[in-house]
């Protein structure tokens, strides 16, 4: 009688444990299909959506098909368009790295538009730094008279990008760009563009 007691009140406590397993199981997987559903809204119940990007234009006398990371040099009314990084507080054209498939003009086209929204078109090879950034002029589509010296940033690029505005490259000092030592090479470039202002 003592063994029957004993073996059932094993039993009954590995009942018992079992219920209360599967009772936290069953807690813990509510948690987690609210925490995911929570999360899944933080990130893209509040973000912009991240439109398709265009197709790449690019001058069809400058198609040569290298791959690398690039920026465009825009210029508007005699100034220079950039952008200032979030990150660094800093001046900076728009550009980036390459995706590993596409040229580095479209990589330079890409890029521009991920971070303004703007649809250029990659024109000449102007040169490249010593990390290998491959620089082309680009010339912005649409009527563009000068008058507008910042732009809006598009919502999905402010994680990256605070500000977009037509500056004076003569004006910036080293200190004010994003990366040490590229202003001289910028100017030098920058002279070589030709203007996008919309002209009837």
């Amino acid at each position: 009688m003592v063994l029957e007691v004993s073996i059932s009140g094993a039993i009954l406590g590995v009942d018992y444990f079992n219920q209360i397993a599967a009772i936290v199981r069953l807690q813990l997987i509510k948690r987690l299909v609210i925490y995911l559903s929570i999360s899944s809204f933080g990130l893209t119940g509040c973000t912009e959506p991240f439109p398709g990007e265009p197709a790449c234009r690019v001058e069809h006398t400058q198609n040569v098909p290298k791959i690398a990371n690039a920026a465009c040099i825009i210029r508007l009314n005699g100034q220079l368009l950039s952008i200032i990084h979030r990150s660094s507080g800093k001046y900076d054209l728009p550009g980036g790295s390459s995706n590993g498939k596409e040229s580095a003009q479209c990589t330079a086209h890409r890029e521009t538009w991920e971070e303004t929204g703007f649809n250029v078109e990659v024109g000449k090879w102007l040169g490249q730094n010593d990390k290998g950034l491959q620089y082309y002029a680009c010339k912005l589509a649409g009527k563009f008279d000068g008058t507008n010296t910042t732009f809006p940033v598009p919502e999905w690029a402010t994680g990256e990008v605070t500000s977009i505005q037509l500056i004076d490259p003569d004006a910036i000092t080293d200190k004010q760009w994003r990366f040490k030592g590229r202003i001289i090479q910028l100017r030098a470039m920058f002279i070589q563009v030709e203007d996008s202002k919309f002209i009837e």
